[in-house]
This record gives C-alpha cells, sequence and structure tokens, in this order.
C-alpha cells in the first residue's frame, strides 16, 4: 500500500540510527538489505528496520510507525508529542462508511459534539486533549471557532513557517474554513504534506497524505496556542 509520507518516516528512522550507532559503537544496528527509504511504500526491510529500533529502545516490538515509535523519532518538546498522539490514529475511520460514526465518536465527543457528524475539528481536538491543551475555542468541533479563536488571541502565523504540529485551516470550494488538520512537516515546494481526519477513505479516516498548500488559508502556531494561558 502506497504512504506518501514514507519516505519521511523512514529518513528519520535512518536519522535516529546514525545517532544511535554513533553513541553504541558496540550495538550498532545495520540497515537491513533492501531498505529504500524513498519508496513510497513501508515493506518488509522498513517494518524490520522499526523492530531494531524499537527493541534497542524498549518499545513494544510492533514492526509500525506506532505512537510510541513516533515520539522517538519526531523533535522533541510538545510538537514532537502531538504529531506522535496523531500518528497513533492514522487509519481510524468511521464505520458503517460514510455514517461519522463508530470508531471517531471519541473524537466527536471530545470536542462536546456527542452525536454523528463531520469531525476534523473534533478530531484536532481529542489529540490536544489527550496531550493536555486545555485552553481551546469554545465550539471546537466548529473548524470557524478556530479561525475566530486563533484571530482573536494572536495565534496565526505565515504559511511558509509551518512547523510539525501546527494546525492548518483549509479553504476548499470558496469556503475560508471548509478543513482543519495538522502541518505534519512544513510547505515544501508547493507542497503541504498534513495529518487530519475525516478525509480519504470509508467516507472519512485519519490520513497522512499531501495536497496543494496554496489552500491553506491559515495557521495556527501550536506552540503559542500551547503557551496560551
Amino acid at each position: 500500500m502506497l504512504d506518501p509520507t514514507a519516505p519521511r518516516k523512514k529518513y528519520a528512522l535512518l536519522k535516529w540510527s546514525r545517532k544511535y550507532n554513533a553513541a553504541n559503537p558496540a550495538h550498532k544496528i545495520a540497515t537491513p538489505h533492501g531498505f529504500n527509504p524513498e519508496a513510497k511504500a513501508i515493506g518488509t526491510p522498513a517494518r524490520e528496520f522499526v523492530r531494531l529500533m524499537q527493541h534497542a529502545t524498549g518499545l513494544p516490538v510492533t514492526g509500525q510507525f506506532d505512537e510510541a515509535t513516533m515520539r522517538r523519532l519526531l523533535p522533541p518538546g510538545i510538537r514532537g508529542t502531538v504529531m506522535a498522539k496523531a500518528h497513533g490514529q492514522l487509519g481510524v475511520h468511521e464505520w458503517p462508511d460514510g455514517s461519522n460514526s463508530g470508531p471517531v465518536r471519541k473524537y466527536l465527543e471530545a470536542a462536546g459534539y456527542p452525536w454523528a457528524g463531520p469531525w476534523c475539528a473534533a478530531f484536532v481536538t481529542w489529540v490536544l486533549k489527550m496531550c493536555g491543551f486545555r485552553r481551546l475555542p469554545a465550539n471546537p468541533a466548529s473548524v470557524e471557532s478556530w479561525l475566530e479563536f486563533g484571530q482573536a488571541h494572536g495565534l496565526l502565523k505565515p504559511v511558509a513557517k509551518s512547523l510539525h504540529g501546527d494546525l492548518w485551516i483549509w479553504a476548499f470550494g470558496g469556503n475560508p474554513h471548509a478543513h482543519i488538520g495538522f502541518a505534519d512537516e512544513g510547505v515544501k515546494g508547493g507542497i503541504a504534506y498534513f495529518l487530519d481526519g475525516n478525509v480519504g477513505d470509508h467516507g472519512g479516516t485519519v490520513t497522512d497524505s499531501e495536497r496543494a498548500a496554496y489552500q491553506i488559508h491559515a495557521v495556527i502556531d501550536l506552540v503559542k496556542l500551547h503557551n496560551l494561558k
């Protein structure tokens, strides 16, 4: 299965292994044969590499880029914490398909919306609450509420300065607050690498992919949001 973010995850793993091998010359981890960081798929060599990393660091050996693993690979601090939590939800989707319900109800409930409904903002709310954020919009299930909150509290920043975990508010179809999700990385070459809820398969899935950056209407700085009193 293709994963547009696979190269970034695998390069993060390579970077980690180089640091680990430099610090542990007697217990170096060899890069598995056939490991290709450029391939847009996470195949057997990559999963074996993840298992070696997990074993070396005392993590549960799953062979997956799960939350605990991403926490080790992502930058330290609140940005890494938030994105590790978000990565741990990849693949969670509506059930039945197109119902806005099922496993995603936990996101809606976290945003004070216990009914089936669009859940991109609710997913963001759930992740942030799980990471200890307390200062959120009065109606966090609404993308418009997030935009107004960001504007009112001076949290907005230029798109070009987006970093891991910043909140991207997307404009689709003439709606300046059509959708919200996380910046998985900054914008590179006009492409924005995102991690969003309520997109993709099943009528809505937690998905890590890419789209054109010009569609970003506003950016909420994650660190400023975290530090908001």
